[in-house]
């Protein structure tokens, strides 16, 4: 392979037109399909699919319009009156939608805002049910219906009947009560007393607007026009709103209005991500940038460093376009890192050099161990492949593609570019270099005793623990302060001890996932019986498939018989005249009777508020009908495996066409599986490595195990670290890890490389010892950044990777070179 590159190297050096437009040729080529990748900014690239039990996909949350919801709150300030704050809501409303609406249409971002119901939804409202209502009555209440068929109870309903007429009920709807002489109304409000109990117990009504049952607290829905989880197209909702927010502090002091839900989530955790990437990561590059040029002192050093670094760079995402066609935004963020690994085989041919001022003594020299490093990295990256997260897989591939690229161009481009007339360097900086890697630090008995010690500890300590994995996919979101104040407001104001989730019937239509809502419905009230569901949502009670409404028209049929319509006229015009009634004063009953029905899905009816609606049943995006009900269950029990959240989700989770719509039940049971199959891919990642480096040093044992040391200890080192520290892995740690590991199986190579030099070789290993010493500080002070993010899936980098950094060097520099020293001379006596 390396009389392969040199000959490369040879036909370019003599044929530079050809070199010029290769290198030109292939950075336009995959900086054009770079440049056309959608970088998504979708945080649900975290989470994996829910899945049955036969592993099939059972809903991607990524196409669910519910989580898209956004809370608004309006919270009354200084005892702000309901009025004054429903005014404040009215007049926000009408601001943001006229905003919006100033938009070009293809960008506007608000679909929908509910906050409050319109005058004539109640009107509407009744006008379909005196159209449909014998759809609505359960049949089980005939019984009750035929016992009311009496004096005694016409006597008392007539009263009531009264009452009513003249009261306000009766100044509004009028023809309820004359369409209901026998009081059927009274049964159906007991029957759709679970309903109200579900949906809505935790607010109430005031001048037509949604509040919380103290009245300090407005709420509305805002839906927008795309998915939650695209946070790249929710930044122009939420920044128009957050400029709403400023305007109505100053207009508006009575009332404080703040806002959360997935979206919102989503929105902070993007802006979050590409600040910190922004001030830590750049920020730190920069730093890393005036150090190398110090040190290397030519003004070409910067631009020779970066251009393998960006080929690689675009190499990947260009790859990533092929395949996929998109990348996820987290984990370009996080593949910073990785281009911090690629970036040391450049400083390896650089640092090289600048000792040797020959390019093909370089490539000569340095050919094997890049591509070995370059081959061993790539093995552990690409293990990724196989979990079952998109952003792991994403991270694996561009990892591996970007490596790739940078490696290609080092070995192939980059020794094009080195110009001998003005090669120099920091003379007191690489001798202060030197004289670091010239130190016996292998020959320090306490230091060697030092290092023994900690590794010792590490291994018990995870021979004994094992590895921790956080299954709480929370802890890896950045919670902005603002959002969880309006998370927290509307907890309190509402049900503090009580906690929702909700759960969904499925069907290829919306009518057999309302005929799919019964055996939920089923399901829950066992669950109701064992304490474990403290309440839900009876949605089936509005929404009524087809196939019932036509069962219960011919109940209604069958019920009012010739002589049941004959005794209902008889009772009403022995009762009715008593307290003021004509004896014609119910005829619109008697017609109701005779009138012929037919069944309606109210769904389709248009009267329910869209913005309602979409809170009880949705179409997805994948074309999945979904019929949701919210259940309660104690807020206190939520944690561990057999909590009541847990045992209703895992009761639902396994029946047919029943979904749990909570992203956190799947995560938390994927990633403990997560657990075994990390420690499986990774120790397969090993072998892989193993076998390689046997490969390369021609089978020799010794070599090989040498090579692999430091590579396998410094994982224990890390692993066993986190345990003695109580750290835990996460998705983001998974990733760190994988780096860690690569980068280790690189300084070990190098090193070992430089050790089987020999005295033929004798300054090859400080050659490679100082081009560690580059990556290493460039590693160190770019990770060392990241610990000042406040994403949390940034910053949690931080220790793991330093630990493994940090072993992985003094491993490198101090245990390999004593350990070959002792073998040597154990073979030589």
């Amino acid at each position: 392979m390396t009389e392969l590159v040199i000959k490369i190297y040879k036909y370019f050096h003599n044929h530079r037109p050809i070199f010029w437009a290769s290198m030109i040729f292939l950075f336009i080529f995959f900086g054009f399909f770079a440049s056309r990748i959608n970088l998504e900014e979708d945080i649900n690239k975290l989470m994996p699919s829910s899945k049955n039990a036969d592993g099939t996909t059972k809903l991607a949350f990524s196409s669910l319009r519910i989580k898209d919801k956004t809370f608004l709150l309006f919270e009354g300030q200084k005892g702000a009156t309901p009025q004054k704050i429903a005014r404040a809501c009215d007049a926000f409303v009408d601001s943001l939608n006229a905003q919006d609406a100033k938009r070009p249409k293809g960008e506007q971002v608000i679909g929908d805002v509910f906050y409050n119901i319109p005058e004539d939804v109640m009107f509407d409202a009744v006008d379909y049910m005196q159209e449909h209502f014998p759809a609505y009555i359960d049949t089980a209440v005939y019984a009750h219906i035929d016992s009311m068929l009496t004096v005694e109870h016409f006597n008392k309903q007539m009263i009531t009947n009264r009452e009513d007429m003249t009261g306000s009920f009766g100044s509004s709807f009028p023809e309820l009560i004359q369409m209901d002489p026998v009081g059927i109304r009274s049964v159906l409000m007991k029957q759709m007393a679970p309903l109200m109990a579900g949906s809505a117990g935790s607010y109430k009504t005031i001048d037509e607007h949604f509040f919380v049952p103290d009245s300090s607290v407005c709420i509305a829905f805002i839906t927008p026009k795309y998915s939650a989880t695209n946070t790249g197209q929710g930044s122009a909702m939420f920044e128009m709103l957050n400029q709403q927010i400023e305007k109505f502090k100053t207009s508006h002091p009575e009332v404080k209005i703040v806002y959360h839900g997935t979206p919102a989530s989503g929105y902070y955790n993007s802006s979050t991500i590409k600040k910190d990437l922004t001030t830590t990561v750049f920020g730190s590059f920069i730093f890393v940038l005036a150090f190398i040029f110090i040190c290397f002192r030519n003004w070409d050093t910067l631009p020779l460093l970066i251009l393998p670094v960006a080929f690689g760079a675009v190499f990947g995402l260009a790859m990533m376009y092929f395949i996929e066609g998109q990348f996820s935004l987290l984990a370009l963020g996080i593949g910073a890192i990785v281009l911090g690994v690629a970036m040391s085989y450049v400083l390896h041919v650089l640092t090289h050099y600048k000792y040797v001022n020959d390019p093909e003594k370089v490539l000569r020299d340095e050919t094997v161990p890049v591509l070995l490093g370059c081959l061993t990295t790539i093995g552990s990256f690409m293990g990724l492949i196989f979990i079952n997260t998109d952003l792991l897989k994403d991270f694996g591939l561009f990892a591996a593609f970007a490596i790739s690229g940078t490696t290609f161009f080092s070995l192939i481009f980059l020794p094009q570019l080195l110009d001998d007339k003005v090669n120099r360097i920091n003379k007191k900086a690489f001798g202060f270099i030197d004289r670091i890697n010239a130190y016996p630090f292998d020959q320090k008995k306490p230091l060697l005793a030092g290092i023994i010690v900690v590794t010792l500890i590490c291994v018990v300590a995870y021979a004994i623990h094992g590895t921790q994995f956080d299954s709480d996919m929370n802890n890896l979101g950045y919670r902005s302060p603002e959002v969880v104040y309006s998370e927290n407001l509307q907890t309190q104001k509402t049900e503090s001890a009580i906690h929702s989730t909700y759960f969904a019937s499925s069907g290829k239509t919306m009518e057999e996932a309302i005929e799919h809502f019964d055996a939920l419905q089923h399901k829950l009230d066992s669950l109701q019986k064992l304490g474990l569901v403290k309440g839900y949502t009876s949605t089936n009670q509005i929404f009524v498939s087809e196939k019932v409404q036509q069962q219960r028209i011919d109940a209604w049929k069958k019920f009012w018989t010739t002589s049941r319509v004959g005794k209902v006229r008889q009772l009403v015009a022995m009762t009715a005249p008593q307290v003021g009634f004509s004896t014609d004063a119910f005829e619109p009953f008697f017609e109701a009777v005779e009138a012929d029905y037919e069944p309606d899905p109210l769904y389709k009816s248009g009267i329910i508020p869209a913005g309602y609606q979409s809170t009880l049943m949705e179409k997805t995006y994948a074309g999945q009908y979904l019929l949701f009900t919210s259940v309660k269950y104690d807020k206190n029990s939520e944690v561990g495996a057999n909590s009541d959240y847990m045992r209703i989700c895992d009761a639902i989770a396994n029946e047919p066409n029943m979904l749990v719509l909570d992203t956190s039940y799947y995560t938390q049971d994927t990633l403990m599986k997560l657990n075994s199959d990390f420690n499986i891919l990774q120790w397969i990642s090993m072998a892989f490595v193993f076998v390689v480096l046997l490969f390369s040093f021609r089978f020799n044992i010794k070599y090989t195990l040498l090579g692999f040391m430091p590579i396998i200890l410094s994982w224990l080192i890390v692993l066993g670290a986190m345990d003695i520290f109580d750290m835990k892995f996460n998705l983001i740690n998974i990733i760190i890890s994988t780096f860690i590991f690569g980068i280790g199986v690189d300084y070990s190579i190098f090193v070992m490389n430089g050790l089987i030099g020999g005295k033929e070789n004798k300054k090859l290993l400080g050659l490679h010892k100082s081009a560690i010493f580059f990556s290493a500080f460039i590693l160190v002070i770019t990770v060392s950044s990241m610990l000042l993010a406040s994403h949390p899936a940034i910053k949690s980098v931080g220790f793991s990777t330093l630990v493994g950094l940090v072993s992985a060097v003094v491993l490198a520099y101090v245990l390999q070179p004593a350990l070959f020293k002792f073998i040597s001379r154990k073979e030589k006596q």
